[in-house]
């Protein structure tokens, strides 16, 4: 269950394991989420606040474990192979889960890749060029994808989107149910940006970012809890 914060600057998510244990987090950019906030538990506490469908939920749960927190946990690498070997799922990428995508994606990678595996050995080539044919096909659905996720973060409205291309509804379906590896759909992008604010630029791709080595306070990272873990 994904339920949204009523400022709308994030998302918590909300769910059932078993045991009657129930995982609960929020998503939010990383700026508004971790800039000024060092206590992981007061953050999660205010943006529970934020959340009635969260805080009645929990309002008579017990903690069974500590507070995680995780930064910049998108990810995707600059190649998905070299000579003899491929990456795929998690290996090569992991995109923002707002809407779920992650077991599509490595399925798809899985699929793509071995396509490619099985035509280099018929071919008895295992290069890079070979293994990694599909890349650029997978990388442009993820892209599409990842655009719809931006679009959510940067505030833009899919209910006034629908009302002004009703006829264009279906398409922003079908990307978000994982039509991602085809041309057809990107026909909803200069409708999208119609609606912009003046001024607004289109959202970049997922190369034109900050070079790592000039964020390192956004790098990714992981901080556990002491005690028990999931």
């Amino acid at each position: 269950m994904v339920l949204q914060t009523s400022n709308k600057n994030g998302w918590f998510w909300y769910i059932p394991l078993h045991n009657n244990i129930v995982s609960v987090g929020v998503v939010a950019p990383f700026d508004y989420l971790f800039k000024g906030r060092t206590d992981y538990a007061q953050t999660y506490e205010e943006e529970v606040g934020l959340c009635s469908a969260v805080k009645d939920r929990v309002a008579s749960a017990k903690r069974i474990t500590g507070y995680f927190a995780t930064k910049d946990y998108s990810y995707r690498s600059s190649q998905v192979a070299g000579n003899g070997w491929v990456l795929v799922g998690d290996a090569f990428g992991f995109l923002d889960p707002l809407y779920s995508s992650g077991v599509l994606l490595a399925l798809k990678s899985g699929e793509l890749a071995a396509d490619a595996i099985v035509e280099g050995f018929e071919k008895g080539d295992t290069s890079a060029a070979q293994l990694g044919k599909w890349g650029d096909v997978f990388n442009e659905g993820v892209d599409r994808m990842r655009r719809l996720v931006c679009e959510y973060y940067g505030g833009f409205s899919f209910g006034k989107f629908v009302r002004n291309f009703p006829h264009l509804q279906g398409t922003v379906t079908d990307i978000l149910i994982g039509d991602l590896f085809t041309n057809r759909v990107d026909k909803v992008w200069g409708p999208m940006e119609s609606l912009y604010e003046a001024g607004k630029a289109p959202i970049p791709g997922w190369t034109a970012g900050t070079p790592a080595s000039e964020a390192v306070e956004k790098s990714n990272e992981l901080l556990l809890p002491e005690g028990r873990r999931p």
